[in-house]
């Protein structure tokens, strides 16, 4: 395996990681009715975790 073949599959694993933390994180705060705290252009916003979708990085 080559240095960016791995440094590609590091990237990947990442990312994959980053998804499914994201995804607990919402389901934690659906359950205990909590919102999540974002900033948007700048500004500290709280979201409703019912507002964001499940998998917010899928579309990307």
């Amino acid at each position: 395996m080559t240095n960016q073949e791995e440094i590609n599959h590091v990237r990947k694993q990442v990312r994959k990681g980053l998804l499914v933390a994201s995804d607990s994180l919402l389901a934690f705060k659906r359950y205990k009715k909590t919102p999540v705290v974002i900033v948007r252009d700048g500004q500290v916003a709280e979201v409703s975790p019912d507002a964001l979708p499940a998998s917010a990085q899928k579309a990307a």
